[in-house]
């Protein structure tokens, strides 16, 4: 009989079935504040990302600088581009290691001195020139992600290390639920009232205020995964130099075909996204919104993707990592075409400004809930298909060839400059639906409940 899980509230913390936790070497109360401490280490980066959402909040900042759309096309590849690309290069070593959070911890420090010094700049902008200040902030962000690339590994390991299978999704989830919830009740309302026209500070006070906060909050989610008690791996995997793992990428394509289908999926899933870190700037220089929407749709973002973890933990542990890659991967497609269609019918039935605002603060809420499910549905799905002992080497391939398509929302820029925005929202729309046709070849995982096969091979 399949083990039930408990809900997903914070009780459920506190509740990790005894059965679950009996197989792992470590002992129940151990696991119990594992789960607490991973769980906030979730909520407090959930919150610093939502305080300097590359999509929002740096997209508006580089856009008031003068920066082009190509730029602000820029910001979130760096952000995906600089925590994927980097793990096939430290996958090898982030393997052969028994403990994990020593290398989390050195990329730590290089992270938060980023963050600093981006703060640092984004205050100075008002007497930095401005170009100079975008390409001193492009320069920081990447040195921040591409630092949080290069510990993403070690994070995953430990996690498949002190979190049990069958407790993932609602581990992800919660940190989710609980950071979203924050993210709405905190950053978006001080983020729609620190840029508003007639909010307390001046620019670019205003962004280096938000910025700050982030930083405070990176590191407080730093600090409580440090103090994880993490066992040491019980069989680590041979330590392999960056080219033997690229001589070995085309045959762990090859041998494993879940694997495969789901890069593939992700890839043209990732493809699909392309447009979104340009649907504020839509919203605001096509229809004429006003700047301070961005904290509405901040808002709207984070609650829609918080409350949507209610269903997407229970729906992972419950009817497995399978079906809600499917389902996500679903939702994904809502974004571009509301987008494409709701400004439209708005327009067609002459509902006004107060329409066009709540047709685009649908599609922020489908994105909210879609990618939600979509970073629940990646993580728990390749932890469960990949062997324990050459996990990293695993992640790392797939992290990389995810990150080489996560640069294309700077094409994206390029391509509303020349073919507008509502046949580059189509594009989207496309490679989304052929994401989720790709991820119908997945198998079953060898932890799906009732009656679930192990995943293909072949």
């Amino acid at each position: 009989m399949a083990i039930q899980p408990a809900p997903i509230t914070p009780d459920a913390v506190e509740a990790v079935p005894d059965a679950v936790i009996a197989r792992s070497p470590q002992p129940p109360s151990t696991i119990r504040r594992n789960y607490r401490l991973g769980v906030s280490n979730g909520v407090l980066f959930t919150l610093g990302d939502a305080l300097s959402n590359a999509g929002l909040v740096l997209a508006l900042l580089v856009r008031q600088l003068g920066g082009s759309l190509t730029l602000v096309g820029l910001l979130p590849a760096l952000q995906g581009g600089g925590y994927l690309l980097p793990q096939l290069l430290v996958g090898g070593r982030v393997q052969a290691m028994s403990y994990k959070l020593p290398f989390y911890r050195q990329a730590a420090f290089v992270r938060l001195g980023a963050c600093l010094a981006l703060t640092i700049v984004i205050g100075g902008a008002r007497v930095i020139p401005a170009q100079l200040s975008i390409w001193l902030i492009i320069v920081c962000y990447s040195v921040f992600n591409l630092s949080g690339g290069t510990s993403t590994l070690a994070f995953q390991d430990v996690v498949a290390k002190v979190i049990p299978p069958r407790r993932r999704g609602s581990f992800f989830g919660m940190r989710q639920l609980l950071g979203g919830l924050l993210a709405f009740a905190l950053a978006g309302p001080l983020v729609r009232w620190l840029l508003a026209r007639d909010g307390p500070l001046l620019f670019p006070g205003n962004f280096a205020v938000l910025s700050g906060l982030s930083l405070l909050c990176y590191a407080g989610g730093m600090y409580a995964m440090l103090r994880i008690d993490e066992p040491p791996q019980a069989h680590p995997g041979p330590r392999l130099r960056v080219i033997e793992g690229l001589r070995r990428a085309p045959a762990l394509m090859r041998q494993n075909s879940d694997y495969r289908w789901f890069v593939i999926s992700r890839m043209l899933t990732r493809i699909g996204q392309v447009a979104e870190p340009f649907y504020i700037i839509y919203a605001i220089e096509a229809l004429r919104l006003p700047a301070g929407v961005a904290g509405i749709y901040l808002a709207l973002r984070a609650i829609a993707g918080a409350l949507s973890n209610l269903f997407w933990g229970r729906l992972s542990d419950r009817q497995g990592t399978r079906r809600l890659v499917l389902i996500s991967g679903a939702l994904l497609v809502g974004p571009p075409a509301l987008v494409l269609v709701g400004p439209a019918l708005v327009a067609a039935l002459g509902l006004g400004s107060g329409g066009v605002l709540v047709a685009m603060g649908l599609v922020f809420l489908a994105v909210g809930a879609a990618n939600d499910g979509s970073s629940i549905a990646g993580t728990t799905y390749l932890l469960e298909v990949v062997p324990e002992d050459e996990r990293a080497i695993y992640l790392g391939l797939a992290n990389t060839l995810l990150g080489l398509v996560t640069f294309l929302p700077v094409l994206a820029g390029w391509l509303i400059g020349h073919i507008g925005y509502p046949w580059t929202f189509a594009i989207g729309l496309l490679f989304a639906l052929l994401g989720l046709a790709a991820s119908l070849r997945l198998g079953e995982t060898g932890t799906e409940p009732r009656g679930g096969g192990r995943g293909r091979r072949g």
